[in-house]
């Protein structure tokens, strides 16, 4: 028996030290232009370099990334197909609680790219001088006003719904099919309220005048615009949002190729360069272990879980 857990183990060793043999897919479970994309686009080339093989990617958005998530799960555990997507991911089986995926068991969670914050917008034209006076035009006509998201039961709506709750007023939902979709709905003047991941794009934006930004939802300003209050500071103490990014594969990987994917991810991430243009898109770099990664997920996936049954909130795909 020894001898044949002994090579069992060699065999492992062996494999991992050979992986990967072909290309390499990383789904991306959204529209192309989103942060989630990007990081895919910029990590993945990096990986092939070291690797010796293609690494493309894949986008398969739609149903708030369930239909890519659901196609990773369901790919064979191999380290071919992996996926690279973000909190959302957490929030699937609350929302859509007819869905099969399992995303607590389905998935292995190979490891944490970091983390965006979250901007309170609006669209050119409200400009009002702070988060309380806009606060005060939205209570004063409920229902007026109107916000997007990049889908129902995303994680725009997610924050824009805490944000609305916080705040305690009523502003109505358009969804759209995604986050960068969303971003151009508010410049274009469609919506007039934005609850959206701090991008270097979204910053861009509201450097270049075409988004207001009212509040950081988080207790720390943003280097990239200091001007802009966090959001004790803006008046809203319980309003903390963040986007986290990472890199997932079919349940049943084994844990050498997983080790090895967790070791190369965490060596590229470290890269000057790589560093340089995260910062450009003010990506916070959050690299760890499958296991704390794992420890992580698991935590989310409850507290969004939790929070989405007392918002009442469902997706409509």
């Amino acid at each position: 028996m020894a001898a044949l857990c002994g090579a069992a183990a060699l065999a492992g060793t062996a494999a991992a030290a050979d992986y990967p043999q072909r290309p390499v897919s990383i789904v991306v479970p959204t529209t192309p232009g989103g942060t989630a994309d990007i990081l895919a686009r910029l990590i993945g080339p990096r990986l092939a370099q070291r690797w010796g093989q293609a690494v493309v990617v894949e986008n398969k958005p739609g149903a708030g990334t369930l239909i890519g998530a659901d196609y990773v799960a369901r790919a064979k555990p191999d380290g071919y197909t992996l996926m690279l997507t973000f909190n959302e991911l957490a929030t699937l089986p609350a929302l859509n609680p007819n869905a099969k995926l399992d995303v607590e068991n389905g998935l292995a969670r190979i490891g944490k790219i970091g983390s965006l914050p979250v901007l309170v917008l609006t669209r050119p034209g409200i400009d009002d001088a702070d988060l309380a006076t806009l606060i005060k035009r939205f209570r004063a006509e409920p229902g007026k006003y109107t916000y997007a998201s990049n889908g129902s039961g995303s994680s725009l709506q997610l924050f824009t719904e805490i944000f609305k709750r916080e705040a305690g007023v009523d502003v109505m939902h358009v969804p759209y099919r995604g986050a960068l979709e969303a971003s151009m709905a508010a410049i274009g003047g469609e919506v007039d309220l934005l609850v959206q991941f701090a991008s270097g794009n979204v910053i861009n934006h509201v450097k270049g005048g075409k988004l207001n930004a009212y509040a950081v939802a988080s207790p720390q300003r943003l280097e990239a615009l200091p001007a802009v209050p966090d959001a004790p500071e803006a008046g809203l103490p319980g309003l903390r949002l963040e986007a986290w990014y990472g890199l997932f594969a079919p349940a049943g990987l084994p844990d050498d190729i997983k080790l090895k994917i967790n070791r190369d991810l965490n060596e590229v991430l470290a890269e000057p360069a790589i560093q340089e243009r995260l910062k450009g898109i003010n990506l916070l770099v959050q690299p760890g272990t499958p296991a704390e990664f794992d420890t992580f997920f698991r935590a989310e996936y409850a507290r969004w879980s939790a929070l989405i049954r007392t918002l009442g909130i469902k997706s409509s795909e």
